[in-house]
Parts: structure tokens; C-alpha cells; sequence
């Protein structure tokens, strides 16, 4: 009877509230139990030190199939970078698993942000300060009209937060686009006209 070959696996160990990488094994931890997969050639950069612990942060990002995974990034990425696979265009309507639900409502005038209860439950004891909101222009995404700053504690402690436009723009969803860095696994915008 032929053995399965074992097939070795890689993880980055990580700080759950700063995201801060402390060590990286063959092995997952019993000490702290936030780890993720890493392939053998990130394993081998951060063994040898081509790659600094002190540079890299495990955050959320969008893989090319579209599916959002902690994966470990470059902080100046993951603060400074606007990359397609750290910021999520929030355009689809939520459904029963969306974590992040915006919502654009023209009559009262107002976001509102909720978190679904799977996803308040995850984030309870995080200490992620905030998550941030950037409206742009619907055709021109380098045309900033506000950012919304929303502490995560208030997210997942009150059942959702208003926030009252500010410009008369706001009213025109079809002339403006909403967008987040990546914080929660899904996104989803709802409208009430």
C-alpha cells in the first residue's frame, strides 16, 4: 500500500490586533493561534532575511479569483498603496453573507454602515482602530469628494452608523463611487431611493 507523500505547509505567525508578523514555521503555533499559509518561496525570503519582519503586516487583500484572504503585505502597501487588491469598489448588492453592508439613502440624506452578526461576532475583540471610506467621483476615482472614518468598536457594538451627507453630490449616486480599503471579507451596497 502506497503512503501519501506529505506535503509540506508554511505559516506566518502573526499579531491578531496590529497584523504585526513575528516569526514564520513549518508548523502552525500552539503559542498564538493566528497563523496563515505561506508559499515555501515567501517562507525561504523571510527565513533568509530578504524580507524583514518589521516591513510586513498580514492584512486582507483580493486574490485574482476575486475572493478575499489574509495574506502578508508590505506596510507601506497596506497604509499608503492604492492597489486594486487592497481597496474594494463597493457596487454589488449585499446578500445573506455580506459582512459590510453600505447603505446610500437619498431621502434621509445619509450612509449607513451595519456589520452582519457573523461578522461582529469575528471582530469583537479586535483591535483594528478604524476602517476608512473614500466617495469618489463615479467617473474620475482620483477625485476624492469625502472619506468616512468609522471606528470598528462603534461597528461592531452599535447596530449601524449614520452618517449625514455632506455635499449635494452625494445625492447622485449614479455621479459618485464608494470605496474601502479591505477590512471585512465582503461588501455590499444597498440603496434606498
Amino acid at each position: 500500500m502506497a503512503r501519501k507523500p506529505i506535503i509540506p505547509k508554511y505559516y506566518a505567525h502573526y499579531d491578531k490586533e496590529t497584523g504585526k508578523i513575528y516569526s514564520v514555521s513549518n508548523e502552525k503555533s500552539d503559542y498564538n493561534i493566528h497563523s496563515v499559509e505561506i508559499p515555501f518561496e515567501e517562507f525561504e525570503e523571510f527565513l533568509t532575511r530578504a524580507k524583514d519582519f518589521n516591513d510586513y503586516i498580514v492584512g486582507y487583500a483580493r486574490s485574482a479569483d476575486g475572493k478575499t484572504a489574509l495574506v502578508p503585505m508590505q506596510v507601506s502597501e497596506q497604509l499608503y498603496g492604492f492597489r486594486n487588491n487592497v481597496f474594494e469598489w463597493i457596487t454589488d448588492a449585499p446578500t445573506k453573507n455580506t459582512e459590510m453592508t453600505v447603505i446610500w439613502d437619498k431621502l434621509s440624506k445619509q450612509w449607513e454602515f451595519k456589520l452582519s452578526a457573523q461578522c461582529k461576532k469575528r471582530m469583537k475583540d479586535t483591535q483594528v482602530g478604524s476602517t476608512v471610506f473614500f466617495v469618489t467621483l463615479a467617473d474620475d476615482f482620483d477625485f476624492l469628494i469625502r472619506s468616512i472614518v468609522i471606528e470598528i468598536k462603534k461597528l461592531v457594538t452599535e447596530s449601524s452608523i449614520v452618517i449625514p451627507f455632506e455635499s449635494a453630490i452625494e445625492s447622485q449616486l449614479d455621479k459618485i463611487s464608494i470605496s474601502s480599503k479591505i477590512v471585512f471579507q465582503s461588501y455590499g451596497l444597498k440603496t434606498n431611493e
